[in-house]
Parts: structure tokens; C-alpha cells; sequence
């Protein structure tokens, strides 16, 4: 880029400046815009009461603030004089007593309450012995002792005469089978099936009832059998020792 500069030799040209404004207009108006009498105003109020009321309010003011800063002073006199300073403790050293300065108990001292008082006498009173009465024994008299009674045997229940009892013996072999068949009370036949040997039953016959029987059946067993009546006595008996053993009346 350049820079034209004009040339000297060239006429100025009148439109290359401006001319300020005159001064004339600025001093056509003589007037103030402020009005006269505001040269006089000095910050108080144009009436009166108006100025002891702030005279008043100015003296308040000031007398609590001196008010303030003496109670700050004083508050910080009073933190400063309770301050005390704890007292030096004072060590005295005293000497311990020497032996021979201790004296001695003096011999004209009262004597104590307990020896003005006369010694005790104590008198033993033995204690009186019952009277004893001594009897000559008695001569012992022999008691003749009664003989112990015969011991009774007990009742034996009263057997009924029509009573049978059925019995069979023998061996009975593994995995065998004993089967009885017998005749009840009322004359009819029962059945037992694999029972254990021996076996027997008692059965009290019915009036008018005369049949007594028992039979007894086995694989390869070896059976017995018999009847005995009330007293005891038999009836009727099998002793063959085999498979088969019947005893009937």
C-alpha cells in the first residue's frame, strides 16, 4: 500500500476543513439556567423548626457515640485488670526433731480409770447333780414263747369233674406243618392249623356231652397224643411216634 500526499503546488481546497461554531451564539443567552436564588441555599431547611429538630438529632447522635466508645474502653479496661497472676508457692524447709528433744512421759501422769478399779474375783459355783434313783434290776423272768402255727395251704379250686385236657407231642421237622383237630365243649370239632409242639388245651364238657377226641397230622413229623380226665387219670393215649396220632373215646 502507499501513501498520496498532496503536492504543494496545489490550491487548497475550502471544503477540506470545517470551521467551528461561533462563539457568538454561546453568549447570546445572558441568562443563568439555574435560578438566583440557589446561590444562597446553605443545606438547612428554609424553616426553623425544622432546624432544632436536626440539631437535636446531630446531639443524640454524638452522645451515643461517645456513649459507645466509653463502654468499649472501659470493657476492655475490666478484661485487662481480671487478669491475675496465680501467687509463687513458697517452699519452707523445716528441720526434723532431734532425738533428744522429745521428752520424756512425765511420772506424775493420772493414772488411767482402768487401774483405780479393784481386780475382779470371779467364783466358780459348780452346778448342782440331779438326784439319781438307783433301782436294783429286776430279775428277768423268762416268757415262755407261743410255737408258730402250722402253715395252711391254700385252697386249691374245686375242679370240675367233666373237665378233659387235650395233649400232643412229638418232633416237629423244618418247614412241616402240625395241624390238631379236636372236639369242644359242645361235642363239635375244632381246627388248629401249624401249631407249635408240644400243644395242649383244657375244655370243661357239657351236660350230656361224652365225646372226647384229638387228632394230630404232620409231613414227616413224629407225633403223640393223650386225654386225662379231672382226676388226673388217662383217658385214652398214642404213642406210634408218627405222622399221624389220634386219640378218640
Amino acid at each position: 500500500m502507499g501513501t498520496t500526499l498532496p503536492r504543494l503546488d496545489e490550491p487548497r481546497r475550502d471544503d477540506r476543513f470545517r470551521d467551528y461554531p461561533d462563539d457568538d451564539a454561546w453568549e447570546t443567552d445572558d441568562t443563568d439556567s439555574l435560578p438566583a436564588d440557589d446561590y444562597d441555599w446553605t443545606g438547612w431547611p428554609a424553616e426553623f423548626r425544622w432546624r432544632s429538630v436536626a440539631a437535636l438529632l446531630g446531639a443524640v447522635v454524638a452522645i451515643g457515640a461517645i456513649a459507645t466508645a466509653v463502654i468499649v474502653n472501659s470493657g476492655d479496661s475490666a478484661s485487662t485488670k481480671a487478669t491475675v497472676v496465680p501467687p509463687i508457692p513458697q517452699t519452707s524447709t523445716s528441720a526434723p526433731p532431734s532425738p533428744g528433744a522429745t521428752n520424756p512421759p512425765s511420772a506424775s501422769a493420772s493414772p488411767s480409770p482402768a487401774s483405780q478399779l479393784p481386780p475382779e474375783t470371779v467364783t466358780t459355783v459348780p452346778p448342782r447333780s440331779a438326784p439319781t434313783n438307783t433301782l436294783p434290776p429286776q430279775a428277768l423272768v423268762p416268757t415262755a414263747t407261743a410255737a408258730p402255727a402250722p402253715a395252711v395251704p391254700p385252697p386249691t379250686a374245686a375242679i370240675n369233674p367233666r373237665t378233659v385236657v387235650y395233649t400232643v407231642t412229638g418232633s416237629k421237622q423244618l418247614l412241616d406243618l402240625v395241624n390238631i383237630v379236636y372236639t369242644d365243649a359242645r361235642g363239635y370239632p375244632q381246627t388248629e392249623f401249624n401249631v407249635s409242639l408240644p400243644w395242649s388245651r383244657m375244655i370243661v364238657l357239657n351236660p350230656g356231652v361224652q365225646t372226647v377226641s384229638v387228632v394230630a397230622t404232620s409231613f414227616y413229623g413224629q407225633l403223640n397224643c393223650s386225654v386225662v380226665n379231672a382226676a388226673g387219670q388217662t383217658v385214652v393215649a398214642s404213642a406210634n411216634n408218627s405222622n399221624l396220632a389220634t386219640c378218640t373215646r
